[in-house]
């Protein structure tokens, strides 16, 4: 493997940092979570943030942390579908490359990042916490830290490549 500074990355992924604090801070809209403060996009670390109040439930904070693995996953797959459902000889056409490096950026930033995961495991540890949430919160925290740490050996570009184009080449395999 081979290192490339972070910030790199982030200058060539941006998209899905947007999409990724967007995603937080649609679940705390829908959750009625106040939003204090967004930043889509900045060149320091964080890349972004979405700073808000405490939510009610812990419930309402496992779908705030969670919302960019489910938003960035599902946005990530129907920007690059129409490239995996492309021709080959169509494939490298200046639109596909367009869609292929925007949904590629947007689903590798699918993960929370371990900020969000440390927010969750704290909702978890208060009193007002459901069994069943920490039964189910618990796995997840634990695989959003795998995750961070396994982004070192580009897991979230390979888990961005299985959602954007090998998920639609196993459907059309299925299909076929």
């Amino acid at each position: 493997m081979f290192f490339i500074p972070g910030f790199v990355i982030t200058l060539l992924t941006f998209p899905g940092v947007i999409v990724h604090e967007a995603a937080h801070q649609l679940m705390c809209r829908l959750t009625g979570t106040p939003v204090l403060n967004v930043c889509y996009f900045q060149t320091e670390n964080p890349a972004g943030y979405v700073i808000h109040d405490e939510p009610s439930t812990a419930w309402k904070h496992f779908l705030i942390s969670v919302a960019p693995f489910l938003i960035n996953s599902i946005v990530g797959l129907l920007i690059c579908l129409p490239v995996a459902l492309a021709e080959p000889a169509e494939g490298f056409a200046p639109v596909n490359l367009l869609l292929g490096w925007v949904g590629f950026s947007v689903a590798m930033h699918a993960f929370p990042s371990t900020g969000d995961a440390a927010s969750l495991w704290a909702a978890l540890k208060k009193p007002n916490a459901s069994w069943l949430l920490r039964i189910i919160a618990f796995p997840v925290v634990i695989v959003i830290h795998i995750g961070a740490a396994l982004s070192v050996v580009w897991f979230d570009a390979i888990y961005a490549a299985m959602v954007c184009f090998g998920a639609p080449a196993a459907f059309l395999e299925m299909v076929a």
